[in-house]
């Protein structure tokens, strides 16, 4: 309905140029055929093309691509209940100013830029402005506000409710049912994947927590975040508040998990913009020492590193969780399997009992179909061939029931000398160009369904099931053998 009533509101033909908004709502006015390439002297422009009223500052009927060479200007008014200081991110392609009460706060020159700027505001009302023009090629105007301890918000929305939303129970239920009717009485191992949140200016992360929440339904052996949280992306990447505030909040979602909850980093969580933001041993406090005191000594940090182990012996389950992502994407060694990690692993599953059952997760696909095929060759592609080729030398002789990982945001499952590999989507965005012959995503809007892998494991018939919860439903299941 909100997307509704704005389309209507930005399309709207509006007959006076100079219209009267309410408080908090957006003045906007547009100049087409704006051929010059800097912010003009608006004064001098004379009547606009088109104006109006909107919930937010958005380029609305001109974000069409093919409109080029235009200039807008937007009006709102701030009502602040009492004195406090707020961050402004505003993000535009080609260049905008944003002013606040008559002074500039922010001027981004160029296309694609983001910028942030603190300022106290008194109580009482204020008047936002922010200048815009457009050259050619791709258009694009956000602004966003937040406090201390906030994640950006778009002017003119709220916050969305800490509330669990009304889709969450039945598509955890009718995906349970499905498995339910699978499972019959055979033992299972049983647990949810979330990887590629990009929790970067958006509260998308929640999603954790609402299926953490139901877990009683499901009855998970523990729950499973393969990265990409999102801190080196859009605000994240420029203020490290942001990050930190991300980084808390998605661990406070985990925490809503009764049980253990596995975590290993993708590319997209290692910096904040700002030189190293985060590292392994920072990784390890946030993310995986809580799980220790719920582990029964079943779960086997390793000092100073984030890859490590959990068993469930009563099950003759481990499973292997490796950083795939080298040292940081701040280094550029994202998507490495270093040599230190390679012989942990090695020895590890040499060193496990051949009645057991050894899962292997990590953010990143090193297999070559579990990309993106218009990207360029993978930054160490004889680091991804070296692991394929132990995990099919450890096959031999162990129950490798396979590799799981995220960061290409598709579905796959391939078998590669007898070794199941499989990617879930999750919550990561690709277009249906970038996708691998035998790869798919199903559509997904975030503010209505769920998208979440259940991984289902029957040791006694060496047999997985996946089953979607949320978008794709039944028709995103997986089953293969291993």
């Amino acid at each position: 309905m909100k997307k509704v009533l704005y389309i209507a509101a930005a399309f709207a033909v509006i007959c006076s140029c100079a219209p009267k908004y309410s408080e908090g709502e957006v003045s906007y006015k547009f100049w087409d055929a704006y051929d010059k390439i800097e912010l003009p002297d608006f004064s001098t422009l004379g009547q606009p093309d088109e104006c109006g009223t909107a919930p937010t500052f958005s380029l609305g009927s001109h974000s069409d691509e093919a409109i080029d060479h235009f200039a807008a200007e937007f009006t709102s008014t701030f009502t602040v209940p009492a004195e406090k200081e707020f961050s402004f991110l505003l993000t535009s392609d080609d260049e905008s100013r944003l002013i606040i009460d008559g002074k500039t706060l922010i001027e981004l020159n160029g296309s694609g830029n983001s910028s942030v700027a603190k300022i106290v505001l008194s109580k009482g009302r204020h008047q936002i402005k922010v200048l815009y023009f457009e050259d050619y090629m791709g258009q694009y105007l956000k602004l966003q506000l937040y406090t201390e301890g906030e994640l950006p918000r778009e002017y003119g929305t709220l916050a969305p409710s800490d509330e669990m939303p009304d889709f969450v129970v039945p598509q955890v239920t009718e995906a349970y049912e499905r498995y339910k009717a699978w499972k019959a009485d055979d033992e299972t191992i049983t647990f949810p994947i979330f990887t590629d949140v990009h929790a970067h200016n958006d509260y998308r992360f929640r999603h954790i927590g609402y299926v953490a929440s139901t877990s009683d339904i499901w009855n998970y052996d523990f729950m499973l975040c393969l990265g990409d949280i999102g801190i080196n992306l859009g605000p994240a990447h420029i203020s490290r508040d942001i990050a930190t505030t991300i980084m808390n909040s998605v661990r406070d979602e985990m925490l809503k998990f009764p049980g253990v909850f596995l975590y290993v980093p993708g590319n997209h969580d290692w910096d904040a913009g700002e030189g190293t933001f985060n590292s392994e041993e920072r990784f390890q406090d946030l993310f995986q020492k809580p799980g220790l005191e719920k582990a029964d000594g079943n779960l086997h940090l390793t000092p100073g590193k984030v890859y490590h182990y959990y068993d469930i012996p009563e099950k003759n389950f481990r499973i292997v969780l490796l950083n795939s992502c080298g040292t940081g994407t701040q280094q550029d060694k994202c998507y490495v399997f270093d040599d230190e990690q390679v012989e942990w692993f090695k020895n590890l599953v040499n060193g496990t009992p051949k009645e057991m059952n050894i899962l292997v997760a990590c953010h990143y696909m090193p297999h070559p179909n579990g990309r993106w095929h218009n990207i360029p060759a993978p930054y160490n592609l004889q680091s991804n061939e070296r692991m394929m080729d132990v995990l099919a030398e450890m096959k031999k002789e162990h129950n490798i029931i396979g590799l799981f990982c995220g960061d290409s945001h598709f579905n796959m499952h391939e078998v590669d000398r007898n070794v199941n590999y499989f990617v879930t989507q999750c919550m990561g965005y690709c277009t249906q160009a970038q996708l691998m012959p035998g790869t798919r995503r199903a559509d997904v809007d975030l503010e209505k369904s769920l998208c979440c892998d259940v991984i289902a494991v029957k040791p006694a018939k060496n047999e997985v099931h996946t089953f979607r919860i949320g978008a794709g439903g039944a028709e995103y299941d997986y089953v293969f053998n291993y």
